[in-house]
């Protein structure tokens, strides 16, 4: 038996379609106006790891890290379409954004009403593009929130026509969510206990139904991730892709000890409200009219899942990273839907239909307005520059477009280069292979059973390369150091660049707006005003060397 309380949307009235225009009209701007933005680290990472597979060289052959390929691929399909430059990739992830945004629409549109999803879909547009999300930045998450977003608007449509075809394409992009970021795993569950508990609502065999469904869309989620693992075998590395995203992911999530948590959670909330308060406020007034006023209980439950999934997302690790919030933001989005048609509906026992919806959409432009208003240096005046200074501080992300050129025109496509600290988007720029599979450092200064052996792998794989270029950061937040942290890698790249190598190139950044950059003979009277040095470093000679450590 279906479910006779299911939502029946419509068509969509113009309006609809026009407020959701409007808000992609104005993030487009946003997003283009800083497309040109440097890269940050995650992006660095995901844009090196894209290019390689352009050309042919798998996941976990040179670069190592603890995710899952999925971003990997879609960065991959990005550089494809627009090209390997930062405006390509987000001019790329202008589209996922986009894309993101309708089907919060769509799936707004099946629970709560045109009305509310189109409020929704606004809603995540202006969420999805804040600065203190890190909205611009194409990280991992805007591609979970993509997944997601489409697996549930499916599994929706599956509950709607109990075809088993539909519950195992909801499962296929469940499981692709998952390849984009470990995380998303959450919400598989989340998705076997709502169709559990749609069939316990129809009654009948619930149990029986239940399992078969459940199986079907649990069958779709691991076909990604088998696919990914046999194609990775044929490729020879799914030895490196088991260690770093199972053995090091399990060590990585328990450094942080739990007493972190509630600090580390309030001090990012603190951060990612800064600008748009107002609209997390509807979110939060949603949650309270989703169960206190008369909404059918699948949207009850299903939006509250939603939020409790996308909430324990941002949890393994205990992080509570800006951009983890960004999987958040669809519920949060679908919750301003709900408190916007809420009012409406009260305001429609004492005025007419026409009124009462203009007022409820007033009081959402007002808190829009008042977004603009708080960020407008952000969204109206502050270049890519001072965006990625605001945000990153002292870390070379600007300089690191000019490194990265400045080994490029100096090397050949065969070349090899290495860098000592976590600044894998050096490597993009200058489109050249590393010698070192380990783009990140950080691994390797934490307290955890591997870093000894990393320590030693790395050392090894640069000596017996002996790259062309070699740079060594001296950014704090290049390496996160720690007291107790092993220093041996430090000491042994001071040795190898001062016995191995010759300086041609310095980055001293002096402030969030200032930075000195010298290159070749301006080495030579270069003064340090500061700590926050990056160096660039080509190699004497073509003969191996190496040093002790």
């Amino acid at each position: 038996m279906r479910d006779r309380n299911r939502a029946r949307p419509e068509s969509s009235p113009p309006w609809a379609l026009l407020a959701i225009l409007a808000a992609l009209a104005f993030v487009a701007y946003v997003r283009l106006h800083f497309a040109d933005v440097p890269l940050e680290r995650d992006e660095g990472e995901y844009a090196y790891a894209g290019q390689l597979i352009l050309k042919g060289i798998p996941p976990y052959e040179l670069a190592y890290n603890m995710k899952f390929p999925g971003t990997y691929y879609a960065y991959a399909a990005i550089l494809a379409l627009f090209g390997q430059t930062p405006w390509g990739i987000h001019t790329g992830l202008l589209f996922v954004n986009a894309a993101t945004v309708f089907l919060v629409f769509a799936v707004g549109r099946r629970l709560v009403g045109e009305y509310a999803g189109a409020v929704a879909a606004a809603s995540f547009a202006i969420f999805s593009v804040d600065q203190w999300v890190l909205g611009v930045f194409a990280h991992a998450t805007h591609f979970v929130a993509l997944t997601v977003t489409a697996g549930l608007l499916v599994l929706l449509r599956a509950i709607e026509s109990e075809r088993l075809s539909t519950y195992f394409w909801s499962g296929i992009l469940l499981g692709i969510s998952v390849l984009m970021k470990q995380h998303a795993i959450v919400y598989l569950p989340f998705a076997a206990a709502l169709v559990f508990w749609i069939e316990r609502r129809r009654g009948g065999r619930a149990g029986r139904e239940s399992a078969r469904k459940i199986g079907t869309m649990a069958l779709g989620a691991i076909l990604p991730f088998a696919l990914v693992v046999l194609v990775l075998s044929a490729q020879g590395v799914v030895g490196r892709f088991w260690f770093w995203t199972f053995r090091y992911a399990r060590e990585y999530v328990s450094v942080l000890p739990l007493s972190k948590a509630l600090p580390r959670l309030g001090t990012s909330l603190t951060v990612v409200t800064k600008h748009n308060v107002e609209l997390w406020g509807l979110a939060v007034l949603g949650l309270l009219a989703l169960w206190v006023a008369r909404w059918e209980l699948r949207a009850k439950i299903l939006l509250t899942g939603l939020l409790v999934a996308s909430f324990l997302a941002m949890c393994p690790g205990f992080y509570f990273r800006e951009h983890y919030y960004i999987p958040t933001l669809p519920a949060a989005g679908l919750l301003c839907g709900v408190a916007i048609e809420s009012l409406r509906r009260i305001l429609e026992t004492r005025l007419s239909p026409r009124v009462a919806a203009a007022l409820a959409a007033a009081v959402f432009v007002a808190a829009i307005g008042a977004y603009a208003v708080r960020a407008r240096e952000y969204l109206f005046s502050m270049t890519p520059r001072d965006l990625s200074r605001d945000i990153y501080g002292h870390n070379p992300f600007v300089e690191a477009v000019e490194i990265g050129k400045y080994i490029r025109d100096r090397t050949d496509k065969n070349d090899r280069i290495a860098i000592l600290g976590s600044e894998p988007e050096i490597y993009f720029y200058a489109d050249r292979k590393a010698a070192t599979g380990y783009i990140y450092t950080y691994a390797l200064m934490e307290p955890q059973p591997f870093a000894g052996t990393m320590q030693a792998e790395m050392i090894r794989e640069i000596e017996s390369v002996h790259p062309r270029y070699l740079v060594f950061s001296w950014i704090d937040y290049s390496w996160m150091a720690e007291e107790e942290s092993d220093k041996t890698i430090l000491n042994w790249g001071t040795a190898y660049a001062s016995n191995c190598y010759d300086l041609v190139g310095v980055v001293d950044i002096f402030s969030k707006e200032q930075s000195n950059v010298v290159w070749d003979a301006g080495v030579r009277d270069f003064q340090a005003l500061t700590g926050d040095l990056v160096y660039t470093f080509r190699r004497k000679s073509d003969s191996p060397c190496t040093v002790s450590k």
